[in-house]
């Protein structure tokens, strides 16, 4: 028996870990320089010093330790992707830097509304997302946002939040875990600022299989089974063990209207306490979160009431109502997506035949998924059920049945 476990940690070490931490460019195609230039010292204490004060709930907060971090955010006219941040929280990290058509009033009303969970802003990334009660960003009474006509001093605003991801673009894993955030507005050159600090509190609940089906759609498979979706490495038990990020918004015309948004983000992540996540990893996820709240933030056809209210609808439904359109979801989910060579493994398929998906579903997944078709649906994207005034997906026609397919039913631990 130790000969075979010996075996078997040998065969771990040399064959599973480069599946995970292969220079692999990732579904955005995005290939980073293998010799990235560093992030300047000044630059990394103002970092620093970002995370000591979320860190400290009672300190105070001095504008000038962030001027030389804030210069380089500012002055940033180029893509960062092979400047390298020094390592924090047992992993690397990595820079990215994104225009949106935007300012920072409508950036705020999306991001930091307290009717808006950031899930539905950030659909490639997030499934699953939400405030803490007790959190002091919900206790405000006025939002965030008015603070900007008359912002003379920093506004801090401290919370703490739940999230669940989508499945990552490699092993195509997803978790649950808690965070703490600061929020911070302030002036720098003349411009309006928002910064927004996370830390990850504790490790993330085991990881588990889905897939991505169409990342620019939004469409994915969560299975509900522990592991990854790597055949030599599929019955892993895996982990966040811990995440940062700084993200900084800088209103740079508020006429035009155009902000900027500079992401710092570092994970480790893996297994057995390793960490096996490359910056190649981190940037790609990276990239999918910005491609997809781009797409929100630019959209001409809605505006954070519109979300506010859509969402309104889906927490709101009668259990009844919910529970129908789910079973309806997932009828249409199966004939949509069964042929689609991710989902044609036997486990897979158990899982979501004879619309067996919805029993995957928990009543937080059930809203989550709804509350994503009505905001395809205001975007005029096709949905696989009729949440109002959207396209209904094209399904296939259906075909002579097949013999039937038992359904497993997956336990589930419920995110969030």
């Amino acid at each position: 028996m130790l000969v075979l476990l010996a075996g078997l940690f040998v065969f771990v070490a040399l064959f599973a870990a480069p599946v995970m931490a292969s220079d692999d460019e990732g579904i955005m195609e995005v290939k980073l320089s293998r010799k990235p230039e560093p992030l300047a010292q000044d630059v990394e204490s103002g970092l620093d010093y970002l995370f000591d004060v979320l860190a400290d709930k009672n300190a105070a907060f001095d504008a000038t330790k962030i001027k030389s971090m804030l210069d380089f955010v500012v002055g940033m006219q180029t893509d960062p992707k092979d400047i390298k941040p020094a390592k924090r929280f047992g992993g690397d990290g990595i820079c990215l830097r994104k225009e949106v058509s935007t300012d920072l009033d409508k950036i705020l009303r999306y991001f930091y509304n307290p009717d808006i969970p950031n899930f539905l802003l950030c659909p490639a990334v997030l499934r699953l997302s939400g405030w803490h009660e007790g959190s002091e960003f919900l206790a405000r009474e006025t939002g965030i946002w008015e603070e900007l006509p008359n912002l003379t001093e920093p506004v801090m605003v401290r919370g703490r939040e739940f999230e669940a991801n989508t499945p990552d673009s490699f092993a195509e894993a997803y978790y649950s875990y808690d965070l703490d955030r600061l929020i911070v507005l302030l002036k720098h050159a003349g411009k309006n600022v928002a910064i927004s600090i996370s830390v990850q509190e504790d490790q993330s609940d085991v990881g588990r299989k889905g897939a991505i089906l169409d990342d620019k759609e939004w469409d994915y498979f969560y299975s509900g089974i522990e592991g990854l979706n790597k055949g030599l490495i599929s019955w892993m038990d895996t982990f966040m063990y811990k995440s940062g990020s700084v993200q900084v918004f800088v209103e740079n015309d508020a006429v035009a209207p155009r902000s900027s948004v500079f992401l710092f983000k570092w994970l480790n992540a893996g297994w057995s306490g390793m960490n096996v996540v490359k910056r190649s990893h981190i940037y790609d996820g990276s990239l999918r979160y910005a491609r997809s709240f781009s797409k929100i933030l630019e959209s001409t056809t809605l505006t954070p009431e519109l979300v506010a209210d859509g969402l309104r609808g889906v927490t709101t439904m009668p259990e009844g109502e919910m529970n129908s359109l789910i079973e309806e979801y997932s009828k249409n989910f199966e004939i949509r997506f069964k042929d689609d060579p991710k989902l044609k493994k036997r486990s897979y398929a158990k899982v979501i035949a004879n619309g067996g998906y919805a029993k995957v579903l928990d009543t937080d997944a059930r809203k989550s998924v709804l509350a994503l078709e009505k905001l395809k649906s205001l975007m005029g994207m096709e949905t696989l059920v009729d949440m109002g005034s959207s396209p209904l997906a094209v399904i296939p026609a259906p075909v002579e049945a097949a013999p039937a397919v038992e359904v497993v039913h997956t336990e589930v631990v419920p995110e969030g």
